[in-house]
This record gives C-alpha cells, sequence and structure tokens, in this order.
C-alpha cells in the first residue's frame, strides 16, 4: 500500500488540462480551426482526468482524517461539494462538444464558453479548499479550537 494517496498526485493533470482547455476554447475565436482541435483535445482528456482524480479523493479523505484529525472534515466536505459540481460543468462541455461534431448546432459554442466559465470557476475552488486542506495550518488550529 502507497504511504501516500494518489489523488494529491493526480489533480495536476485535469487542472492543467482543463484550464488550457478552457483558454484554447476562447482562443476558438481568433484561430477557429486551429483551437477548436486543441480544445477538443484538452477538455474531454481533462474531463477523464477529473472523474479519476474525483475517484481517488476518498483515500485521501481518510489520510487527511489520520493527519489533521477531524476538524478538517468541512474543508474536506466542501472540496468535494465543488469537485463534483466541476465534474457536472465539465462533463455538460465534454457532452456539447462531442455533440457538435455530430450536430453542429449554433447555440452549442456560446453554451459551451458560458460553461467554460463556470467551470474555471468551480475549479479554482475546488483547487483552493483542497490546498486549504493540506497547506492552511492556521484553519487547521483555529477550527481545532472552536470544537
Amino acid at each position: 500500500m502507497l504511504s501516500s494517496p494518489l489523488h494529491p498526485l493526480l489533480v495536476h493533470f485535469p487542472i492543467a488540462l482543463l484550464f488550457i482547455g478552457v483558454v484554447a476554447q476562447f482562443l476558438t475565436f481568433w484561430k477557429e480551426d486551429y483551437f477548436e482541435k486543441i480544445a477538443l483535445f484538452l477538455l474531454p482528456t481533462g474531463f477523464v482526468f477529473a472523474v479519476i482524480s474525483y475517484v481517488t479523493g476518498d483515500s485521501a479523505e481518510g489520510y487527511a482524517f489520520d493527519h489533521w484529525g477531524r476538524q478538517v472534515e468541512y474543508l474536506i466536505h466542501t472540496h468535494e461539494t465543488y469537485a463534483l459540481i466541476t465534474l457536472v460543468v465539465f462533463g455538460a462541455i465534454t457532452a456539447l462538444k462531442l455533440l457538435n461534431l455530430i450536430i453542429p448546432l449554433k447555440w452549442i459554442k456560446p453554451l459551451v464558453l458560458i460553461l467554460c466559465l463556470s467551470g474555471i470557476i468551480t475549479l479554482s475552488l475546488t483547487g483552493h479548499y483542497g490546498g486549504k486542506i493540506v497547506y492552511d495550518h492556521e484553519t487547521m488550529s483555529s477550527l481545532s479550537e472552536t470544537k
């Protein structure tokens, strides 16, 4: 068994892929054909890595409880909630982009752009709370003092 969970190692892949995929999606206004292909690769790939990262989160939860105690429970559940919302948003983006390959519809691109903005916000919040679990020892101390 690994001494540390896979989750912290894997989460960097969807963060990078999804962030760059969103940038590529916005750059389709400049060079549509080129950046559409890049976004079509990065966003679904990032989504797959996000699903894998989400699934490995349970093992990281146990690790966090073992190392920082139950006072991190609120942060973990907040992190998990934003992660799930992020999965839903990027899952919808992936589905819409694949649908657009089969049936090109004019309303898909604007909707994808709106979802990309939403996805980047929830991805950032997910990472923020994940970082607080691991690195914000002041939060850990203040949480344990209030209990």
